[in-house]
């Protein structure tokens, strides 16, 4: 927009100068091919074709001297493209053939030097403008990475205190067991011991309500311990070791899209079945690639491991580690399907279930 005002103010003072001439149809001709060449200027890029219209302009300027008089409007595309080559025919002409006046020859230079100015400011305006732009887009691409670092950097975070967790659980439920179960297993075997030397009174009674109060909290301790072990396992971590161990004979790819909140009875069942199928593919497929996925969908889990074997046989009634598998699933209301075509894969699905997600 700045360049086409800039053109229409110098195409205002020159057509000044053309005001004075007495000559009807020459300034008409010098307008159409100032109009045109400024025109064409702003959209001939090529050098080679910019060069072509330049040509035609001096040329015309040849035959029609009254045309340099608005070479200004022309001097300004050389001028902001860099072609300052031409510019001196252009003067060398102008000053054999302009047909003007002193005083107008001195207008016509004032109004070169304004063309002189005005692009030199726009270029400056543009170059600015673009540099401001690129600061501007560097800024947002720098606020982008930095965004994307610090929610790595949060997820990482969030990673470590969860595992730190789970850490911290195993170490509690061991300690339970290790301590607080050694006793109360001690002191029941200490009040049955009491119990077989006193048979009968008040004594004997006191000692079963001992015994029954020892076996709840024994029990209880063995549920908690059971939880705390349980919650303790990290289903992401183990998906990744299972696919290590398949590293050497396969090249494995995980896809793993599961919460934290995976209940414990699910995560072991697709822990095992996940080995199992695994275990499988290493000692009879021939294949050479692996895909393992853990996917959380909102009604249900689902564990996939596919390999591109070529030697697979599906008999589900004959293979122990299939049938266990198809237990497995069967135990959580979830459904397996094996498949011996592109490859041996198994699909194991588990509803998101009251019973299952209220453990």
């Amino acid at each position: 927009m700045e360049v086409f005002t800039d053109k229409l103010i110098l195409l205002g003072f020159c057509m000044f100068l053309l005001l004075g001439v007495n000559e009807a149809r020459e300034p008409v001709i010098a307008f159409l091919f100032a109009v045109t060449a400024g025109a064409l200027g702003n959209y001939i890029e090529e050098k080679r074709e910019r060069y072509v219209l330049y040509a035609l302009f001096f040329a015309s300027a040849l035959v029609w001297p009254m045309v340099l008089l608005l070479f200004p409007v022309v001097l300004y595309d050389m001028l902001r493209r860099n072609d300052f080559l031409w510019t001196a025919p252009f003067f060398v002409l102008a000053l054999l053939y302009l047909p003007v006046t002193a005083k107008c020859a001195v207008y016509w230079v004032a109004t070169s030097a304004l063309c002189v100015w005005l692009s030199y400011t726009t270029e400056q305006k543009k170059r600015l403008k673009d540099a401001l732009i690129r600061i501007r887009d560097s800024g947002a691409e720098l606020n982008l990475t930095l965004m994307e670092k610090n929610k790595v950097l949060l997820e990482k975070q969030d990673s470590e205190i969860y595992l730190a967790t789970l850490k911290e659980r195993n170490r509690i439920a061991r300690e339970i067991h290790d301590n607080v179960g050694h006793m109360l297993s001690r002191s029941l075997l200490m009040t049955g011991a009491l119990l077989t030397k006193e048979r009968q009174g008040e004594t004997y009674e006191l000692l079963l309500q001992i015994k029954d109060t020892l076996n709840s909290a024994m029990d209880s301790i063995r549920q908690s311990v059971h939880n705390l072990h349980e919650d303790s396992v990290d289903l992401k971590q183990a998906a990744y070791e299972i696919a290590e161990s398949a590293g050497l004979d396969f090249e494995v790819k995980l896809d793993f899209d599961m919460t934290d909140a995976v209940p414990g009875r699910v995560k072991y069942c697709l822990i095992a079945v996940a080995k199992e199928a695994v275990s499988n593919a290493v000692k009879h497929s021939n294949g050479k690639k692996m895909v393992i996925c853990f996917r959380e969908h909102p009604g249900f889990y689902r564990l996939s491991v596919e390999d591109n074997g070529t030697n697979a046989k599906v008999r589900p009634e004959k293979g122990i580690g299939l049938q266990n598998m198809r237990e497995r699933a069967d135990s959580l209301g979830g459904t397996i399907l094996f498949r011996a075509q592109d490859g041996f894969a198994v699909f194991m699905t588990i509803p998101k279930t009251e019973e299952i997600l209220c453990e």
